[in-house]
């Protein structure tokens, strides 16, 4: 049987945290400290780069780092130390901005920035950006949340909070028209002005179906029970349909056949009309 490749865990030529290659052949270890930043060598005189690999994870489980080249070999109930936030951030969770009164959650993986999302609150889109983390298996360091449990499984319901209008996406002019606008990619779009508020709820709707959105964040949601409905009432018209069409054609060829078939007297007549 072939041996099973281990998967990368990160980018560097050796293909471990913490290990490069001397320049006499051999692999030597290095390692980052936490709190003051300075590199500490451990050693570089190592055969294999797994042996240099096995050492940097040793000393970095001593500091609670987060990235380990064989995480299951760390102890039961490691927890590594939480990443600091940059000090830019103003909003105070990792992943989230803020854009005017919504918070909108985004990531950067492999040197590409994706948004996952606009909230009404910062700890929604934080919980949002774990999610992300979790799915991606990224570390658990860059958690907002750490102790908290997500079933990936399943998304959670999101509650919406609905503007003075009374549906989402909409603005009320000062002439009494409404705008239309949604959120993408961490940018607001403007849809259109609308006469009646109905008209620019159905309209921000469909930009969100086209964007992708979930049947829960629209403004008017079709319901499991309703969807049930509405199939059962397609299939029973097709029924209909269907049964008319049959009833149409039994009938032309119960005329095609009573055309062919004559009666005595039309019979008697054929027969005089031909001696």
């Amino acid at each position: 049987m072939p041996k099973s490749k281990r998967k990368r865990r990160t980018h560097s030529k050796c293909g471990y945290f913490g290990v490069r290659k001397a320049p006499n052949g051999k692999y030597e270890a290095v390692i980052r400290a936490c709190k003051n930043g300075r590199v500490k060598y451990l050693g570089s005189s190592y055969v294999t780069a797994q042996q240099a690999a096995k050492v940097y994870d040793k000393e970095a489980i001593k500091l609670r780092k987060a990235n380990l080249n064989f995480p299951k070999s760390a102890p039961v109930g490691y927890k590594p130390i939480k990443k600091a936030l940059r000090s830019d951030n103003k909003v105070g969770y990792r992943g989230v901005s803020q854009n005017v009164t919504k918070f909108y959650t985004y990531i950067k993986i492999a040197g590409i920035k994706t948004y996952h999302g606009t909230y009404d609150t910062a700890k929604e889109a934080a919980i949002a950006y774990d999610r992300v983390v979790l799915k991606s298996k990224l570390s658990t360091s860059l958690l907002n949340f750490p102790d908290m449990v997500h079933n990936l499984d399943v998304e959670p319901k999101r509650k919406y909070k609905r503007s003075s209008t009374g549906y989402k996406g909409l603005q009320r002019e000062k002439n009494g028209k409404f705008n239309a606008k949604i959120c993408t990619n961490g940018k607001n779009r403007y849809i259109g002005t609308f006469d009646t508020d109905i008209e620019a709820a159905l309209a921000y709707d469909q930009a969100a179906i086209k964007a992708g959105r979930k049947n829960s964040t629209l403004n008017f949601p079709m319901d499991q029970k309703d969807q049930k409905k509405q199939k059962t009432k397609k299939i029973k018209k097709i029924k209909k349909i269907k049964k008319i069409k049959k009833i149409k054609k039994i009938k032309k060829i119960k005329k095609k056949q009573e055309m062919k078939l004559l009666t005595m007297d039309e019979y008697k007549e054929m027969l005089q009309a031909s001696m």
